[in-house]
């Protein structure tokens, strides 16, 4: 059986299109269409709590990969409104991914975790590493990082990914050559705080941190706050 997959994609109206239409089109539209796609397990929207760009995530949990290459799914492309050709457009950028759960030993959900409720924070940390540099990743994630955050009051569940494929596309976004990294970490939080504590400080001040930051590199990180979610 394929493992669980993950479609990230993170817009930005840019210039091009109101803040009005793109949230109309959006909820009304975009997303009700995916409601319906039997591998699609949850569809939740996403706004910047880090005051950077693109200002909008949505996150689908999926039964897997391999769904985003067949119908129903590959259907959508093909049969777009002229609203949504329109919009997406004229869209600064749209930056589609897709992933796969990795088989990592992260630690099970804190017990304040609620599967049918969206966590209020997230946050998406992206890292591309040097050759080589795979097993110093896995291990820093595997065998400190998460195990430490897992203790923090406030921390609910962390997830890893790899990279499956990728677009990007807008009036901006189409000018961004960068590659989106391999590695997608997924953390859920109760409170934007508890990312500044002394102890997930603690957590980057480890000896398999200090060897994985010389083959870092390109990461990124982007902090979220919750939006708005659907359910069928």
């Amino acid at each position: 059986m394929s493992p669980p997959g993950l479609l990230l994609v993170f817009s930005d109206p840019g210039a091009g299109v109101s803040e009005e239409a793109f949230t109309d089109w959006y909820d009304n539209e975009h997303v009700p269409l995916r409601l319906e796609i039997p591998a699609f397990q949850s569809w939740v929207r996403w706004k910047a709590a880090d005051g950077a760009k693109p200002t909008w995530a949505a996150s689908y949990d999926l039964e897997s990969y391999e769904a985003t290459l067949e119908p129903p799914y590959t259907t959508l492309a093909e049969t777009r409104s002229e609203r949504e050709k329109r919009v997406i457009q004229d869209l600064g950028v749209l930056e589609r991914r897709t992933y796969e759960l990795m088989d990592a030993p992260v630690p099970p959900p804190a017990a304040r975790w609620d599967p049918k409720k969206p966590s209020r924070y997230i946050t998406f940390v992206s890292t591309e590493v040097k050759e080589g540099g795979d097993e110093v990743l896995n291990r820093w994630y595997d065998e400190e990082h998460i195990d430490m955050l897992s203790k923090v009051e406030g921390w609910l569940r962390s997830r890893r990914f790899v990279l499956k494929d990728w677009t990007r596309t807008g009036v901006e976004g189409k000018a961004d050559l960068i590659p989106v990294p391999k590695y997608l970490t997924v953390h859920e939080w109760d409170s934007i705080d508890t990312m500044l504590t002394p102890e997930v400080a603690r957590s980057f001040n480890t000896p398999l941190k200090a060897q994985l930051d010389e083959m870092v590199e390109r990461k990124q990180l982007r902090v979220m706050e919750y939006y708005k979610h659907w359910e069928k």
